[in-house]
């Protein structure tokens, strides 16, 4: 070889050497672009599929921190990335993978009309497994987002019963929301099993509730408060069981969730809320254990004022002079100061001060003042000293009669005894009458008895409005002083006895 390459011209060899030299450059280039191509492949997995699947794993892990809304936007931007890869790189090896995402990552986010197609396709590929059933239950999404649950539920009870371990929890959640859309609370309740399902378990108490199956609603409730899951359906959901009747379920998940993880202000706001259910109902030693622990978890002043105005207002009941009412209200005002219940109770007191002090013969004033004690303030014994005060002061009275009946229906274990005065002094008035079954609102004598009260509240509106704004107008020095009307107290008369009938 050596001495034929010898025997060749030179320019014979000049040819061969650039024959192979175009040669090696021709390999090259087409190495180049077999590398582009790997290139353009490697592209498509890493700025698609791997966006896409890290979508769809953050989707997924909302969803099972029961953050479902939050879940749905991270579903939407998955099937986002993984349909770019569709649209710009079709031939790929990686499209099955694609389209597995972008057809799950659409059910989940909610847009079905898109998810519908591509599920299809891709069930129509080769394979099977775990991917395949993740499939179906997409599928079975759809069915329940679109109004087919007895569908759905034929789709996913399997799945969620004896399919692969990664399909499993999510066909059993939307197979139980798919029970629960049929009024299968029970079987629902059986696919959702041990299943850590926080917005299916939500969504299960509350058809529990419309069901009247409290007992269930109350241990999926205790469920969520084991794990001190607070969501804002749990108050109406609270107050549901409370004026059902389940006055126990609703502390007991009050107390479950105290002694749980749950955030101190969410602690908090349950026991303001089982105060107030309990105040309420009239259980006072209750409220006020519910109040004392508020107030040990309250981080500001309002909260605290909040508790505190409330703790006030319990002390009020056991009082029967007005005098040691108004006190109570003046020193609760401190720690009550801010809170709208406070302010209620210093104008309520001071109204009942007005109604009590004015020169009334009519009694009108002081039955109002009465009213007031007994709705406004809470104090049922001094409503009924107030009440019992009109006939003992100003017998024979417009009002009388009908104030010994109102303090008879709040003094039970004194309701003989003021029945019997009532029959002795008004004997045709329409409260006797009422007394042997006859209604009150029949007899002339009744508008009588509203009118009076009507003109006694009139007449000391004004007045109450004048003190208000005196109080609550801050003042200002070197300002006139502010001259406010006097209201005219009707002359003091001596009421004739017999007057009333």
């Amino acid at each position: 070889m050596r001495a034929r390459a010898s025997r060749q011209p030179p320019a014979g060899r000049a040819l061969v050497v650039m024959s192979t030299a175009l040669r090696a450059l021709r390999g090259r280039r087409l190495l180049a672009g077999l590398g582009l191509l790997a290139s353009v492949s490697a592209c498509a997995y890493y700025n698609g599929i791997y966006n896409a699947n890290t979508e769809l794993a953050a989707a997924e892990r909302l969803a099972r921190q029961g953050r479902e809304s939050e879940a749905s936007g991270r579903y939407a931007l998955a099937a986002a990335k993984a349909e770019t890869v569709l649209t710009r790189y079709p031939r790929t090896r990686w499209r099955p993978q694609a389209l597995a995402i972008a057809a799950r990552a659409a059910a989940l986010s909610g847009d079905c009309a898109t998810a519908r197609p591509r599920l299809s396709e891709a069930l129509a590929l080769p394979g099977g497994g775990a991917g395949r059933e993740l499939l179906v239950v997409a599928q079975g999404v759809c069915d329940v987002r679109e109004a087919h649950p007895a569908a759905a539920l034929a789709r996913l009870e399997p799945i969620a019963e004896r399919g692969q371990v990664a399909a499993r929890p999510l066909a059993a959640l939307w197979a139980a929301r798919a029970a629960m859309a049929l009024g299968e609370t029970e079987r629902a309740r059986r696919l959702l099993g041990a299943l850590d399902a926080g917005a299916a378990q939500w969504e299960l108490a509350q058809a529990s509730l419309a069901a009247h199956q409290y007992a269930v609603a109350e241990s999926l409730l205790a469920l969520r408060a084991a794990r001190g899951d607070v969501r804002p359906d749990l108050t109406p959901m609270l107050r549901t069981l409370w004026l059902a009747g389940e006055r126990d379920a609703a502390e007991r998940l009050v107390a479950r969730y105290h002694e749980s993880g749950t955030r101190a202000s969410d602690k908090l706001a349950l026991h303001m809320l089982a105060a107030d259910l309990q105040i309420a109902g009239g259980f006072d030693a209750a409220a006020r254990a519910h109040l004392l622990a508020a107030r040990k978890l309250a981080v500001d002043s309002l909260a605290d004022a909040e508790a505190a105005a409330r703790l006030t207002l319990l002390s009020l009941s056991p009082l029967a002079r007005l005098e040691d009412v108004a006190a109570a209200v003046r020193r609760g005002s401190v720690s009550g100061r801010g809170s709208v219940i406070q302010r209620r109770l210093d104008d309520n007191v001071l109204l009942a001060e007005l109604l009590a002090g004015r020169a009334d013969p009519s009694g009108a004033s002081l039955y109002l003042a009465a009213e007031v004690a007994r709705d406004s303030l809470r104090a049922p014994r001094l409503a009924i000293q107030l009440f019992r005060r009109v006939d003992q002061t100003l017998q024979g009275a417009v009002m009388a009669p009908r104030a010994l009946y109102s303090a008879a229906i709040m003094d039970p274990d004194s309701a003989v005894v003021l029945h019997a005065r009532l029959r002795e002094r008004y004997p045709r008035s329409p409260w006797t009458l009422a007394l042997d079954g006859a209604s009150p609102a029949d007899l002339p004598a009744y508008e009588v008895s509203e009118e009076t009260l009507r003109v006694a509240w009139k007449d000391v509106a004004l007045q109450f409005a004048d003190s208000l704004s005196r109080l609550r107008t801050p003042a200002t020095p070197g300002a006139p002083k502010r001259t406010v009307r006097p209201v005219k107290k009707p002359a003091a008369k001596t009421p004739a006895q017999g007057t009333i009938p």
